[in-house]
């Protein structure tokens, strides 16, 4: 469950210096600016016109860079290897690793997400509980935000206008990448954490409505707070090391080769920038300025 919440790897315009999600990178050399967005996979694209910057931001860059490049990631051969990372070995459905009691307490969840869809746990048996699990917080972050259009998410809509615009996409990952790291664990890891997160489901509801908040405040101290607050679901040192702290790295790698070559929109989940570790300081490590975009 809390992969996705991290994956979502997150309306107001707030104007503290961290309630920001929008930011420039400037000096160490580079002859042009770069900018790094903070997304959350269930918000509106509408917040895009809400967020200072944006256009020039889209204006500026020669190219966007988010985690993984929307076009691949939508092509049906990729949604194939996607269907199929997500289907358990036959011998390791959700009936097969899970206790009746256990079952019992996924399927009492599964239906108030579902149920009003017509869906039953049965249905998705053959799914790895990663993925049963990825489906339930969807549903769960949705409702925490009204305006929710699958079809018009910002982070893609952020690509789509700067390619309307002849500034092509690249990916920080492979597609294969994002599947391993969501879908690819120890089944019996997955069912145990599928197992817990629903014996604390109203526990997790209130994280992710915490999460929300801070984003669409734009407070990304805030949402490393709460990504991190044990008593709100937070996840361990050892679980952001692997799902944020280590890909932190890999991406400002990458970045320190392409911002010189050309001007980057970057568009990653929120909870990437904030922190010692996050991306932003990363950079500023590195020797870049990076300021929030006025």
């Amino acid at each position: 469950m809390k992969r996705l919440t991290l994956a979502l790897g997150l309306l107001l315009v707030a104007t503290a210096v961290h309630a920001q999600l929008l930011w420039k990178v400037t000096g160490n050399g580079l002859g042009r600016p770069s900018y790094i967005l903070g997304t959350h996979h269930m918000a509106p694209s509408t917040m895009i016109d809400q967020i200072k910057g944006m256009n020039e931001a889209i204006a500026g860059c020669d190219i966007v860079v988010g985690e993984v490049e929307k076009d691949s990631l939508m092509s049906p051969e990729v949604q194939a290897r996607m269907a199929q990372a997500m289907v358990a070995p036959l011998d390791s459905t959700l009936d097969k690793v899970l206790t009746p009691a256990d079952y019992g307490i996924v399927e009492k969840v599964f239906n108030k997400y579902f149920g009003t869809l017509g869906m039953k746990l049965k249905q998705v048996n053959n799914l790895k509980p990663s993925a049963i699990s990825t489906q339930m917080q969807a549903m769960q972050a949705i409702k925490y935000f009204p305006n929710f259009d699958a079809n018009s998410l910002i982070d893609v809509m952020v690509q789509t206008r700067a390619n309307e615009a002849g500034r092509p996409s690249v990916g920080l990952e492979s597609v294969d990448e994002q599947i391993n790291l969501l879908f690819n664990g120890s089944i019996a890891n997955q069912a145990k954490g599928l197992v817990e997160a629903c014996k604390q489901d109203e526990f997790f509801q209130v994280q992710s409505a915490a999460l929300a908040d801070a984003y669409l405040a734009q407070d990304l101290d805030k949402l490393l707070a709460v990504m991190t607050d044990a008593t709100m679901g937070g996840d361990s040192e050892e679980e952001m090391e692997v799902l944020i702290y280590s890909r932190n790295r890999s991406w400002a790698e990458k970045l320190k080769v392409i911002m010189p070559e050309r001007a980057c929109l970057v568009c990653v989940g929120a909870g990437h920038l904030p922190g010692e570790q996050g991306l932003l300081q990363l950079l500023r490590n590195a020797g870049y300025t990076v300021e929030p975009m006025q």
